[in-house]
């Protein structure tokens, strides 16, 4: 049977909101991703054999006892290691800071893992398959197949639904003289398979998760483990109904012949019950759930189920839209990838279900990279930047748990390793809320001890507090905050100079050169001190939105104003640690001791002009999520001409081999580390949103970094600081034309809105919306709640 013609291009892009492709993935990395937050697919698109390769984002291996299976670092050891470590780096000796900090060192954090394949093969004898297209429509958040066979069309179309907790993939076939499609369907799982069965058109398995699956980087450590430890377990269970003849299938597989019009469900359910918490239950208590989201599902029938799938996604992909109307193909491809984008988060994470990993919610590997965890020394806290200002607050909430779940455990952590009240964290952490540092004693600390992840997940908290009106958000997490916030307090000790820094201190993943060695273990990371500054300065105004009068915050006060300043190096660049240490790796891919230029707050010339210099010196290329930090960095600071060059990089096309760091975009738009990891996707969407809309000092800022060189076009929704929803319209020479402003909440006053043209500042009611032309001029437009008079303007 002939079905295509030799491959030539990997994919014709719709310049609007779709993927489409004209033939069938030949790979896991231009197969198209669907997700509700918790059960995720990877389709192929096939012809005669459709794969699902499906992933519940409840998959972890491991379980709550994992971290410390193997034991567990004393709280005395741990202090005469630092104490150690301390002393060694005030005597120069970093061989010996390295080996005492190492002793602070537990395992691993456990994988995301793949839980299950579906398989439906479609017979259509000796038919020509032809106008073979595929479609990842990011509206609707549907993949379709379509083509011809026998005169016929057979139209595939697959989505997951948030609403009702399944996968749903209709067929039609319309058309033709046939009698109709022969169809087999199966499931199989890498996973160790427990049961499965087949009967009334419902197919099912049950599962086991390996007890332990070490990283990869651990090449002497078999895995993965199944064993007698606790573990989860879980089921898959594939139902469905249509109009042709139901016949006798192989075991645990379902068939049927003469189908012209089918609905199949696929639901999962898993043990586990909650971050940070044990699993509870066996696979046939998950069997039991998973059969009546199904059976649900099949009642309510594929055009209900449809439609509420739709409105849930279109409520939240909707808000924002970035229309360019060009022919240019840059532009359409920086546009597609902004919405698919932010179609990548709406899919990967949703209230109910756990935060994007490294690679989302999509990983097919019983050994991903990385354990496809959570790093949580920049890689997960990207994946959330563009959440509140591309108006996606219903995709925090995940967060928010792993954050509540590691504060909880980070708290006996940073007793016991430091001595210290409060919570802290490190490089990674998983599942099951992991904040030991990792390593097995063996680990280099670059990338093993730093524990300033939970200041930094803290910071996040406060960030979203001021793009929300939302007092029980506030009171929610002011303990999480002040709990980061006594940990930075307890960790805090003099310099010679009287200002406060830490030791031992490390810059994540970054090493310097010292006597022919390389080493990362010093006094004071900047990004160390940018964090503890951040989190101490803005503790006061989390207090006030808690309505709290807590004692401590005058004890922040004091110790913000000691932090030592951030440090400029002879040559310009900011420097990475307290003291002049020559970087092992010039162009390294962190970005860390800019961190407080973005994502924090820091406007200050000096440290801006730093922050220039040490991007010129790292150099543009790099990894996928580093090009995303450039681009937000180069948005913050202003640098309008150096954008597009990093847009570029991000753009262009990256292979399944490729090594190193040099990020682009895999043939299915994933952007590749290499491997592909999905920050470097979510990243790029917040730094996007960075160009064209900026509200972190005080002020609201209208294209600050429009790219050079862009066409005429308009932003529809994005979200400004203190909850303003920003409507901006631009003409070809980058200038603004137009700009709507509405407060999303309770009225705001003395809003300072600019543009490179004028500044105004704005007095705002709730949901009244203000209208600003070319020129600077307002006017109020009346959405019917009450007169225009209640909107003011004073010139500035």
């Amino acid at each position: 049977m002939t079905l295509f013609a030799p491959r030539v291009d990997d994919a014709v892009e719709d310049p609007g909101h779709q993927l489409t492709f004209t033939e069938p993935a030949g790979n896991w990395l231009e197969a198209l991703p669907l997700g509700n937050g918790r059960l995720g697919a990877m389709v192929f698109g096939g012809v005669t054999r459709e794969h699902l390769q499906l992933n519940d984002g409840t998959a972890w291996s491991g379980d709550l006892d994992s971290e410390f299976a193997h034991g567990q670092v004393r709280a005395e050891v741990a202090a005469e290691a630092i104490a150690q470590a301390r002393a060694a780096i005030a005597a120069g000796d970093h061989p010996l800071a390295t080996r005492s900090v190492q002793r602070l060192q537990e395992r691993y954090t456990q994988a995301f893992l793949p839980f299950a394949d579906a398989v439906l093969v479609t017979a259509h004898g000796d038919a020509t398959v032809s106008a073979y297209v595929r479609r990842l429509d990011l509206r609707e958040a549907e993949h379709t197949v379509t083509y011809r066979v026998g005169g016929a069309t057979v139209t595939r179309r697959t989505v997951i639904s948030h609403p009702d907790g399944l996968l749903l993939t209709t067929i039609d076939l319309s058309g033709g003289s046939g009698g109709g499609l022969d169809l087999d369907v199966s499931l199989e799982t890498p996973l160790q398979e427990l049961g499965r069965g087949a009967a009334d058109r419902e197919t099912w398995l049950t599962v086991r998760l390996p007890s332990e699956v070490a990283p990869p980087h651990e090449h002497d450590i078999p895995s993965p483990v199944y064993d007698g430890r606790p573990a989860v377990q879980g089921a898959v269970v594939l139902r469905w109904d249509h109009d042709g003849e139901e016949v006798a299938g192989g075991p645990g597989s379902l068939r049927a012949r003469g189908v012209g019009h089918l609905t199949l469900v696929i639901t999962t359910e898993t043990t586990f019950v909650g971050i940070g918490q044990p699993a509870r239950g066996e696979a046939a208590d998950a069997l039991v759930g998973a059969r009546a989201t199904a059976a649900a599902g099949i009642a309510r029938g594929a055009v209900e189920l449809r439609e509420r799938q739709r409105r849930d996604h279109r409520t939240l992909y909707e808000r924002v839209e970035l229309a360019v109307p060009s022919a240019d193909e840059r532009m359409n491809r920086i546009r597609l990838l902004f919405h698919y984008d932010r179609y990548l988060v709406i899919s990967s994470s949703r209230a109910g279900g756990l935060p994007a990993t490294l690679q989302g919610l999509w990983n097919d590997s019983l050994r991903p990279p990385w354990s496809s965890n959570y790093t949580i020394n920049i890689n997960l806290q990207m994946n959330y930047w563009a959440a509140d200002v591309a108006a996606l607050p219903e995709c925090l909430p995940p967060l928010f748990d792993l954050i509540a779940a590691l504060r909880r455990q980070g708290e006996d952590t940073a007793r016991r390793v430091y001595g210290a009240r409060g919570w802290c964290a490190h490089h990674n952490t998983d599942a099951w809320a992991f904040t030991s540092p990792v390593g097995l004693g063996k680990a280099d600390p670059a990338w093993a001890l730093w524990p300033f992840a939970g200041v930094w997940l803290a910071t996040q908290l406060l960030d979203h507090a001021e793009f929300v009106d939302d007092a029980d958000f506030a009171r929610w997490s002011w303990p999480i905050v002040r709990s980061a916030a006594l940990f930075v307090l307890d960790r805090a000790m003099e310099h010679d100079d009287g200002s406060l820094g830490f030791s031992p201190s490390t810059s994540p993943e970054n090493h310097f050169a010292v006597d022919g060695g390389v080493f990362s273990v010093a006094e004071s990371s900047t990004i160390d001190i940018a964090l503890a500054r951040d989190l101490l300065t803005r503790l006061p105004a989390a207090a006030a939105r808690a309505g709290v009068d807590d004692p401590m915050i005058a004890n922040a006060r004091h110790a913000a104003s000691r932090l030592s300043v951030p440090p400029i190096a002879g040559d310009g660049t900011a420097q990475e640690w307290r003291a002049p240490l020559a970087p092992a790796d010039p162009g390294h891919r962190h970005l860390s001791p800019l961190w407080s230029v973005y994502p924090g707050h820091d406007d200050s010339p000096a440290f801006a002009a730093a922050a220039r210099r040490t991007l010129d010196e790292r150099g543009d290329d790099s990894t996928g999520w580093s090009l995303a930090w450039k681009l937000a960095l180069r948005a913050r600071l202003g640098d309008k001409s150096r954008i597009p060059g990093l847009i570029d990089l991000a753009l262009r096309d990256a292979l399944a081999e490729s090594t190193g760091e040099r990020g682009g975009l895999y043939p299915n738009r994933f952007s590749a580390h290499p491997p592909f990891q999905i920050d470097g996707n979510l990243g790029f969407s917040a730094a996007l949103a960075e160009c064209l809309l900026q509200s972190h000092a005080g002020r609201i800022r209208l294209l600050p970094a429009l790219p050079t060189a862009w066409p005429a076009g308009s932003i529809r929704g994005l979200v400004a600081r203190p909850g303003v929803i920003v409507d901006i319209t631009w003409d070809d020479e980058g200038m603004v034309r137009s700009a709507r402003l509405r407060a999303a909440g309770r009225a705001q006053d003395g809003i300072v809105v600019e543009s490179a043209a004028w500044t105004l500042t704005l007095d705002l009611a709730p949901d009244r919306t203000v209208v600003i032309d070319a020129g600077g001029r307002v006017r109020a437009v009346d959405d019917g709640s009450a007169g225009p008079s209640l909107i003011m303007t004073k010139a500035t």
